[in-house]
């Protein structure tokens, strides 16, 4: 490969969930969650446009296959307020990116509170969300989702000082930070409810079920960004091209490891096929163990069951997305999907 190129792996080749699912709901809710962001009237041009292109509709559609039309509103909804809560701290520092942080996790803890006048619009937004998405959900769901959005919050304050201080993280160090802020875990709470589950604490912290938690999100991680910016593998072009590549695990792992574009991107597909045979080694265990003596009981077995398999069909549809969208490769998605290479221009 030309040394300003490199071949995206296939890291899915031997996924047992073969081909993206498209709910059906998509075409009543794709427009509903913009129209709702956009009656904010606070999005910047550029970010109205890079809304448009980011797809997060279908990005729901794919990862929410099953999910009621209230309850893929909701995921939309979410992917909405990441946006743009991004949108608002993309260019703040620490301090400042707290202040609006500790304002959209008041709003989470409190969404039948009206909002302060001249207050952020992140607070309106956040918990217009929250209040809508939290109104069915069961109580277990709703003290995880506070819970994971506090953590992620937190990293995005930790993100906007590293940003401003232009810190190179080390690998263990990225990985710790990108766990928090890639929006996996409040994410994957809205997979609880897209399912209709209600999963009791003491079910989704066994050890087993965390760790498949866990799996799924390093992939998300070394596979593509998270969910609120443009990082890693996939947006690796896009980044070089702006000069904000230092904080993509590709630069990352080049440092760490003293390596060149090739050996870097065969380091992330290495890991994240160990972390994909890992994932479908726990998984049979859990199935495994429910066929036997340790039992949560047919019902709550059947709760679990589904929501491993809606894990496995998230990576699947998390996949086809960066493709289907324009946020990454504009028309040629497609074309990318099929033949795998990356060439990256001159800035």
């Amino acid at each position: 490969m030309p040394p300003n190129s490199f071949l995206l792996p296939d890291t899915l080749r031997n996924w047992p969930w073969k081909e993206p699912i498209v709910n059906p709901n998509y075409c009543d809710v794709h427009a509903e969650s913009v129209q709702w962001l956009e009656s904010f009237d606070k999005l910047t041009p550029g970010a109205r446009k890079a809304l448009f292109k980011g797809g997060f509709d279908i990005f729901c559609a794919l990862v929410y296959p099953e999910a009621s039309l209230y309850n893929l509103r909701s995921g939309c909804d979410l992917m909405h307020t990441f946006f743009a809560l991004d949108d608002e701290t993309d260019d703040l520092d620490g301090p400042r990116a707290k202040e609006l942080c500790d304002i959209a996790l008041h709003a989470v803890q409190n969404p039948d509170m009206s909002r302060p006048e001249g207050e952020s619009v992140i607070g309106e937004i956040t918990r217009q969300f929250w209040q809508r998405a939290s109104a069915n959900a069961p109580q277990a769901a709703q003290e995880r989702f506070v819970k994971s959005w506090k953590l992620y919050l937190d990293s995005v304050v930790q993100q906007a000082q590293r940003r401003s201080a232009s810190y190179l993280c080390t690998l263990d160090e990225y990985m710790t930070a990108r766990r928090l802020n890639i929006g996996c875990d409040p994410s994957f709470v809205l997979l609880e409810l897209s399912l209709d589950l209600d999963l009791p604490h003491e079910v989704m912290e066994h050890p087993a079920m965390v760790s498949v938690n866990s799996d799924i999100r390093d992939m998300t991680i070394l596979w593509n960004p998270e969910l609120k910016a443009t990082q890693d593998l996939i947006s690796y072009k896009k980044e070089v091209l702006t000069d904000s590549a230092d904080y993509n695990i590709i630069t990352v792992v080049m440092i760490e490891c003293k390596t060149d574009l090739t050996g870097a991107v065969e380091w992330i597909s290495n890991r994240f096929e160990e972390l994909a045979t890992h994932f479908l080694v726990t998984r049979k265990d859990i199935l495994n163990h429910l066929d036997s003596c340790n039992s949560w009981g047919d019902a709550m077995d059947d709760q679990v069951k589904r929501y491993i398999d809606g894990l496995g069909q998230w990576i699947r549809g998390h996949d086809e997305w960066t493709f289907r969208s324009e946020r990454y490769f504009g028309d040629h998605g497609i074309e990318v999907q099929e033949i795998r290479r990356i060439d990256i221009a001159c800035p």
